[in-house]
């Protein structure tokens, strides 16, 4: 009798185990696809078995999207400029507005949008595809006190996650919106 209880047990912990090691390979894949340009490290929840016995199974995926947020929030990124632009996409007036001042030029959309085409949408800092212009945000590689002004080649595409975080003050990444944080904790 006693066996047989033990027998439930011990399948009890292994299903437990089994999930999370679905878990951490569809949350692997869901990086991979939409944040390509991070490496996300999760190989220290795939050695933890025995640990996780004595844990609750929604508590150690948090404990994983939590790790996976600071890795994400944690990525060294270099803002650089971009490649240039074909002088055929150029149009009257856009040297002008180009220059270094802090007042957004009249042709910024048609500014954000080329740089979006040229992308191909994707986030210079983590590669999410961003499937809209209107989703896109555009940072200076660099600043005005660099010389930096509004060309093409000065102007970086990022998604959303990555603008709040390149652009907020606070090392705090906890206090911040994301996306991301709301798309992994839907994974739950």
């Amino acid at each position: 009798m006693i066996d047989k209880i033990k027998g439930i047990f011990a399948k009890k912990e292994e299903e437990k185990l089994d999930k999370i090691t679905i878990f951490i390979g569809l949350l692997e894949s869901y990086l991979k696809r939409e944040h390509p340009n991070i490496a996300f490290d999760l190989s220290t929840f795939k050695n933890r078995k025995e640990e996780l016995k004595e844990k609750n199974e929604q508590v150690e995926k948090t404990l994983i999207i939590r790790e996976v947020i600071k890795q994400f929030s944690d990525f060294v990124w270099e803002k650089t400029t971009q490649k240039s632009a074909k002088k055929e996409l150029l149009w009257d007036g856009y040297g002008i507005n180009s220059q270094p001042n802090k007042k957004v030029p009249i042709d910024f959309a048609r500014r954000k949008e080329l740089v979006f085409l040229k992308e191909e949408g994707a986030c210079n800092r983590c590669g999410h595809k961003i499937e809209k212009v209107e989703r896109a945000y555009i940072v200076l590689a660099q600043s005005f006190e660099q010389n930096g002004g509004y060309n093409l080649e000065n102007l970086i595409l990022l998604c959303q996650n990555c603008y709040t975080l390149t652009t907020y003050e606070s090392s705090n990444f906890k206090e911040l919106y994301l996306r991301l944080r709301e798309d992994l904790y839907d994974m739950l």
